[in-house]
C-alpha cells in the first residue's frame, strides 16, 4: 500500500471538517445580513432628510422674574417715622401707651378744630419748626468760638418737635391739659404765631454771623 492514498482520504476528511466549522459561520452571517441592512437603510434615510429640519428651536428664556401686582416701594410703613418720633418725645418713664392716647386726642382736637387731616398738618407744624443748623461752642486759645453745623433729618424733626413742646408749656399755670396746650401751639404754628419762629429766627441769626468759623476745628 503506497502512503498517497492516506494521506488524500486525510485531505478530503480535513476539508470536510472545515467547510463544516465554515457554514454555521455563514448562516449566522446571513442570519446578522437583514440587522446590517435596516441599520444600512435607516442611515440612507436620515442623510436623505435635510439637515435644516434637525435645527432645534429657539427656545425663550425670560431674564426678568414674575411680575408683582404692587411696587414694594410704594407700600406705607407700619408707623408713620414723625408720629412715632412725635410720640416718643411725648412718653414719661417709659409710659408708652399713655403718650399714643394723647396724640390721639391731639389728632382728634386738630381734625375737629380744622375738619381737615390731623397728621398732615402735625407734620407741618414740625416741619415749619425744625431748624437745618445747630451751633456747637468750642474753646480756643481762652476764646469761645461758635461753629454752625448742618443737621440731619432726623435731628432736624427731634429738634423741632423739643421747641413746639417747648413753646407749649406757656400754659401749664391756666389749668389747661397738656394734649389742649399743644394742639393749640401747632395750630398757632400753622398760623404763624409761636415763640417757635423767634427762636429759629435768633439761631439762624447767630449761624450767619459765624459762618465764617465753620472750617475750623
Amino acid at each position: 500500500m503506497s502512503l498517497r492514498t492516506p494521506l488524500t482520504s486525510f485531505r478530503r476528511t480535513f476539508v470536510s471538517s472545515a467547510r463544516s466549522l465554515a457554514e454555521p459561520a455563514t448562516t449566522s452571517a446571513q442570519g446578522f445580513s437583514p440587522l446590517r441592512d435596516l441599520l444600512a437603510s435607516s442611515s440612507a434615510s436620515s442623510s436623505s432628510i435635510p439637515s435644516s429640519s434637525f435645527n432645534p428651536a429657539p427656545i425663550s428664556i425670560e431674564t426678568q422674574g414674575p411680575s408683582r401686582g404692587y411696587d414694594v416701594h410704594s407700600i406705607p410703613p407700619k408707623a408713620d417715622p414723625t408720629i412715632d418720633l412725635f410720640t416718643n418725645c411725648l412718653m414719661k418713664d417709659g409710659k408708652k401707651d399713655e403718650a399714643q392716647k394723647m396724640v390721639s386726642r391731639i389728632l382728634s382736637m386738630l381734625n375737629q378744630s380744622t375738619n381737615l387731616p390731623p397728621q398732615p398738618l402735625l407734620k407741618q407744624a414740625i416741619i415749619a419748626s425744625s431748624p437745618s443748623i445747630k451751633i456747637l461752642s468750642m474753646r480756643k486759645s481762652a476764646k469761645t468760638i461758635l461753629t454752625p453745623r448742618a443737621l440731619t433729618e432726623r435731628q432736624r424733626t427731634r429738634q423741632g418737635i423739643a421747641w413746639l413742646l417747648k413753646a407749649s408749656e406757656k400754659g401749664r399755670k391756666g389749668g389747661v391739659s397738656r394734649d389742649q396746650r399743644i394742639a393749640r401751639e401747632i395750630l398757632g404754628v400753622l398760623e404763624g404765631q409761636s415763640d417757635v419762629f423767634k427762636w429759629l429766627e435768633e439761631r439762624h441769626k447767630v449761624a450767619y454771623l459765624n459762618r465764617s468759623n465753620m472750617t475750623a476745628r
